[in-house]
């Protein structure tokens, strides 16, 4: 927990101006398990690396190729033998499963991210969402530093980053952002089944949602336990955990698309808007698709 103290702030509320204009705050003093942290992802895979060195694992910096054959398995540069298992934990690059697991894509969006400095130099130790008419807003404190992590989320067809929303620009003191400090594309969907002979997915390689949940990490961690039992069932030709694994996967999947739905359709003032209606439209097909079994790619 020390550690993770390093790479992290504490979020002690949670506003919202999501279904109003009016913002709604939410304390995190009755959560019994204490305030959420804002986390440094870079810093925390970093200690997770360290965490898995202390425990025996030994870490190789190579690309696994699969090996041609009835016994299979992968090739990695700087071991002897071939591994008989790999665990793609690449993100939503799918580096190794993307071409040998099946994907139910959903959804596509781009968000933008910004590093810049609150109204005053006083602390903040809250996020703000806000919806907007081309899609919406986060904003929540940089661990480590006086500045704020500002994201805008849209579509990937959408046009180039907007001027914040009231609040979010409110929280800015109305100044212009800076240079963007990174784009990226958010793809919510989830591998069906994540793992085939010698290969599990893990992560958002298995199960990558949309950034408005925050449960991205969550989920990974509270699926690394069935996942890492995949893995092992698999070493000794036993598909049963791996079997139940996928079916963990699937359930936090659906229920990922119920929640999207519901907050979707929160976002009353903006449903109209092209963002909003087109989610709007199709979400009922997509959930229903999901809890069918079909698949598609995005």
């Amino acid at each position: 927990m020390d550690r993770l103290a390093t790479v992290s702030t504490p979020v002690y509320e949670a506003r919202s101006a999501w279904a109003e204009p009016t913002v709604d705050h939410r304390s995190s003093l009755l959560n019994r398990y204490g305030p959420p942290l804002a986390v440094d992802r870079a810093a925390l895979d970093e200690l997770l690396r360290e965490a898995a060195r202390e425990a025996g694992v030994r870490l190789v910096r190579a690309h696994a190729k699969p090996v041609a054959g009835p016994d299979g398995g992968w090739l990695v540069p700087g071991l002897e033998n071939p591994v008989p298992v790999v665990v793609d934990a690449t993100g939503t690059a799918r580096a190794v499963s993307r071409a040998r697991l099946r994907w139910h894509g959903v959804d596509r969006l781009r968000y933008t991210i910004w590093q810049t400095r609150p109204a005053d130099r006083l602390p903040q130790p809250w996020s703000l969402v806000e919806a907007a008419p081309d899609g919406w807003w986060y904003s929540a404190p940089t661990p480590g530093s006086e500045r704020l992590t500002v994201m805008q989320v849209q579509d990937t067809a959408g046009r180039a980053p907007q001027l914040p929303p009231p609040r979010t620009s409110e929280r800015l003191a109305h100044r212009s952002l800076p240079r963007p400090a990174a784009q990226r594309v958010a793809v919510v969907g989830c591998a069906g089944p994540p793992w085939t002979a010698g290969l599990v997915a893990v992560g958002d390689a298995a199960l990558s949602v949309d950034p408005l949940s925050s449960s991205g990490l969550r989920h990974a961690l509270e699926l690394a336990g069935p996942a890492s039992e995949a893995a092992l069932g698999l070493l000794h030709g036993d598909e049963r955990p791996a079997d139940d694994y996928a079916r963990a996967v699937r359930h936090a999947f659906l229920k990922h698309l119920a929640d999207r739905q519901f907050f979707h359709a929160a976002a009353t003032r903006y449903q109209t808007a092209a963002f909003w209606s087109h989610r709007s439209d199709l979400e009922h097909m997509r959930l229903a698709d999901a809890q069918s079994g079909h698949r598609s790619g995005v």
